[in-house]
């Protein structure tokens, strides 16, 4: 009797393995905000990998060999327009030609180098900041996230067409927080609008943009101020009254703090990668509503 049982469970198991009931559509994105909107739309039936993950830098990023392999069994790749995803993609093409590419940020109207509004102090600092053509950090904005829930919508539904109803849901009820997220956010900084705030990395322009605040950056591209530099944030930070420097836990805080202490502000640390989306959206908004005061 015993040995009946054992044929037939590994008759099942065999049958299990040859038909499986329900595979998820496997997905890799970039950046971890990435990978909490794709998890909030495609819910149980996608498994998402991230590239750049915990305290690893997007700017200086190299994919893993475990992750290359990964990528060359993968159904879908979902970019989000930052630089190190133009060199990547055509090794990721040879090794899986069959792999379908989307772009979350298709549609999103970025932030460029000279757009005084939201990185202020192009003209008073004397330096440029230019992204290479745009702001890649286009998750950190509200509205730049429904656009990226809604391609990711998309690209999921191309990828998975009998869950498109499934995803198609997940995105009303994302979007139904992304309302309530933005509702509270536009209370939380209702009277401050035209306030500066300043970070060593630029990361928040789309948060300011949205709100009506105004950035002001130390450095660019991950690269140290000049002393010259140094001096005219200084001065700036003092004549606005700055009072918290922001920094990202990917970078070093050693000019953050040169500056804090020379105009007696405290340097707070805000994540701009944070994979607990909703949660640092709110956390960021709030420290920078305060600074703003």
């Amino acid at each position: 009797m015993r040995q009946k049982l054992q044929a037939v469970f590994t008759a099942l198991v065999i049958l299990a393995a040859a038909f499986p009931a329900s595979a998820k559509t496997t997905v890799f994105v970039s950046v971890l905000p990435q990978k909490y909107f794709t998890e909030q739309v495609g819910g149980e039936r996608v498994e998402v990998s991230v590239l750049v993950e915990r305290n690893r830098d997007p700017h200086t990023f190299e994919p893993l060999p475990a992750q290359m392999a990964a990528l060359s069994q993968a159904d879908g790749y979902i970019s989000i327009g930052l630089p190190f995803e133009d060199s990547l993609l055509p090794r990721i093409r040879q090794l899986n030609p069959s792999l379908r590419v989307f772009a979350a940020d298709r549609g999103i109207e970025k932030i460029t180098g000279k757009d005084e509004d939201h990185h202020g102090h192009t003209h008073e600092h004397g330096h440029d900041h230019d992204h290479g053509g745009s702001d890649p950090h286009v998750w950190n904005g509200i509205r730049e996230a429904r656009t990226i829930a809604q391609n990711t919508c998309a690209a999921l539904a191309e990828l998975d067409p009998e869950g498109a109803e499934y995803f198609g849901r997940n995105l009303g009820n994302f979007l139904e927080r992304l309302d309530a997220l933005d509702a509270e956010l536009r209370e939380l900084f209702r009277g401050r609008e035209g306030a500066a705030f300043l970070v060593f990395h630029p990361a928040w322009g789309y948060l300011a943009r949205e709100y009506g605040l105004e950035e002001v950056a130390i450095e660019v591209d991950g690269k140290e101020p000049k002393a010259a530099e140094m001096a005219a944030v200084i001065t700036d930070a003092k004549r606005r009254g700055v009072k918290v420097v922001f920094v990202s836990p990917q970078f070093s805080e050693r000019s953050a703090e040169t500056i804090a202490r020379s105009i007696g502000a405290a340097v707070e640390t805000v994540n701009p990668l944070s994979e607990e989306w909703e949660e640092n959206i709110r956390a960021a908004a709030r420290a920078i509503a305060e600074a703003a005061r």
